[in-house]
């Protein structure tokens, strides 16, 4: 009976992990998108800050839930929060240098050429992943 009641606590804990984990996705890429998106540049400092603290929430918020994951799934995840952070820097020199509006132009197809593909793979990843051995039992 306990055996069952410990199995259920920990797909419980790695069902909420994995929810985290796709909101924390969904809401940096959602930022990346309505910064790429904006209408005048009134906004864009609130929103390049955005993605910025999105960015870090997802990259510390992982690692505390990563071993809920698989190792593939894993490393698609951290292989978005590097490019993710890789396009921040980029978009934030790109506007330093050539202006918001210029830069915006290019934004949204950078976005989503790089990190749109990524993200529904991860997506789908964690949708039909399996739960991963405990890494207690893996030791001998």
């Amino acid at each position: 009976m306990q055996k069952m009641g410990a199995g259920r606590g920990r797909t419980e804990r790695r069902e909420r992990a994995v929810a985290e984990i796709r909101a924390l996705l969904a809401g940096l890429y959602r930022s990346f998108v309505a910064w790429a998106s904006l209408y005048g540049d009134v906004d864009e400092r609130d929103r390049r800050e955005r993605v910025s603290r999105l960015s870090c929430e997802l990259s510390n918020g992982y690692l505390a839930r990563s071993m809920w994951l698989g190792e593939g799934t894993r490393k698609k995840i951290e292989a978005f929060i590097e490019k993710s952070e890789d396009l921040y820097s980029e978009f934030c020199a790109d506007i330093e240098e050539r202006g918001c509006t210029r830069t915006r132009a290019s934004m949204t197809a950078r976005i989503s050429r790089k990190l749109g593909p990524l993200r529904k793979e991860i997506e789908s990843d964690l949708e039909t992943e399996p739960e991963p051995a405990p890494r207690w039992r893996l030791r001998r």
